[in-house]
């Protein structure tokens, strides 16, 4: 079953910090998730990215299994994100 998913992703940002992000949105493309939200924030010394995906929990765990495995990053973790449903109220009268 689909879902969204938040995606957190903390990477080093000692060579070439476009290089490690690139790397990061390679391996995002190969997944079969959907991106609705992107956010790269980089500091001198970490590259923090913060995504909300659409997607299957598998493809969303596959896809931070591969984040994981690239020597920039320092920590992967990812979680379901809350859905809010609105009240509509309606009166007869």
């Amino acid at each position: 079953m689909e879902g969204d998913y938040s995606i957190e992703i903390v990477m080093s940002n000692e060579v070439n910090p476009f290089d490690a992000v690139v790397r990061a949105m390679n391996v995002i493309r190969r997944g079969k998730v959907a991106i609705k939200h992107i956010i790269i924030d980089m500091s001198d010394s970490v590259i923090r990215v913060s995504i909300r995906a659409r997607g299957e929990e598998d493809e969303v765990r596959w896809v931070c299994n591969k984040l994981d495995k690239l020597y920039d990053t320092v920590n992967v973790k990812y979680m379901p994100e809350e859905v809010h449903m609105n009240k509509v109220v309606v009166s007869n009268g």
